[in-house]
């Protein structure tokens, strides 16, 4: 069903255009459509719009250069209000569309099949590039203010060449420079939740609740999609939701007794720097926010560990960090594990 709708852009510029068809599932907080006119964007259409006029003023108001010296686009960013032709009413946003073959949203990729057809020959180098991508974003967007909140595989699209873009940042808790206030972030999800703000999700975020999101996505990334708090305890029956482990502590890749599927990458694949910035992020950041590296030294972090890569003398797509134990990814699979690299054959 066509819907025939204005875009008003910061100017006050109204643009006729229509919407033609949803993109997706509809989700918690909206739909995406499609845009007749506007080919290059999309529309999320909120079911709740009514609080949106404020964060939409304030958003088109701010700086839109989301873009890498090379335009590349680092976040999605809000364009215009979308509103209905016949009465005005406000309904959403227009944003940049991400659309296949440059974009792909990062969960499908945590599916090894979806990954061995959309990034045939991808090596753990690829992973790596994508988690620093994605911390000199977070450090962007902390410079400029505002804190995510919502920072998980579900808000991420990534590229083939290890580029992320940020979507729904209208989720954000985004800060007003010219009133010096900040317009609260009040949805994020467990899994991705930093632990002092599990039983408050409503209040002022500070960046460090970013920060512990960043190092749980980190840890996600260089385990091909596993995520940290994955797993279930020794003597446990049934199912165990992450987010009970986040609140018991137990993080397997801080050491925690716990089963994993027999694919689960192993602790021993991150090398020492990483490892040291996941326990000040994840244990001694547990309880203390302030302990957790900030965005910059992750990136920092993943940088160095890429210019300090091996490659499998046996397999051209086994990447590893170096180190005297040599492929872990060999290891993985002499074990009955599946091999999270399998394309390029064997040498």
């Amino acid at each position: 069903m066509n819907a025939d709708v204005w875009l008003i852009d910061a100017s006050g510029r109204r643009t006729p255009d229509t919407l033609t068809a949803p993109i997706g599932s509809v989700g918690s907080q909206g739909e995406v459509w499609e845009l007749r006119a506007h080919t290059g964007a999309i529309a999320k259409i909120l079911h709740r719009a009514g609080d949106l006029s404020e964060r939409m003023r304030v958003m088109l108001a701010a700086p839109a250069a989301w873009t890498r010296p090379d335009g590349r686009l680092t976040v999605a960013w809000p364009e215009a209000t979308v509103h209905r032709r016949a009465d005005g009413r406000l309904l959403g946003y227009a944003a940049p569309k991400l659309a296949a073959p440059r974009f792909a949203p990062l969960a499908l990729l945590f599916n090894p099949a979806v990954r061995a057809r959309m990034l045939p020959g991808a090596t753990w180098l690829w992973w790596l590039a994508v988690a620093e991508d994605l911390a000199r974003i977070v450090h962007t967007v902390h410079q400029r203010g505002h804190v995510i909140g919502d920072l998980a595989p579900a808000n991420l699209f990534v590229s083939a060449d290890g580029g992320v873009c940020l979507i729904d940042a209208d989720g954000w808790q985004v800060h007003d420079e010219r009133a010096g206030t900040d317009l609260l972030c009040a949805f994020s999800r467990p899994e991705y939740t930093a632990p002092e703000e599990l039983d408050a999700p409503t209040r002022r975020r500070d960046p460090a609740s970013d920060r512990w999101a960043l190092a749980v996505l980190v840890g996600q990334l260089l385990s091909v999609g596993f995520h940290p708090y994955g797993g279930v305890p020794r003597g446990v029956d049934g199912p165990v939701e992450e987010v009970d482990n986040v609140r018991a502590r137990r993080c397997r890749l801080l050491g925690a007794d716990v089963r994993t599927p027999p694919g689960a990458v192993p602790v021993e694949v991150l090398p020492p720097v990483l490892r040291r910035r996941l326990a000040e992020a994840l244990d001694a950041g547990h309880d203390a926010p302030e302990q957790r590296p900030d965005a910059s030294a992750w990136a920092a972090g993943l940088a160095h560990s890429r210019r300090k890569l091996a490659t499998c003398a046996a397999r051209a797509t086994h990447v590893f960090a170096a180190g005297p134990a040599g492929c872990p990814w060999c290891a993985m699979v002499a074990a009955g594990g599946r091999d999270p690299f399998p394309g390029g054959g064997r040498r």
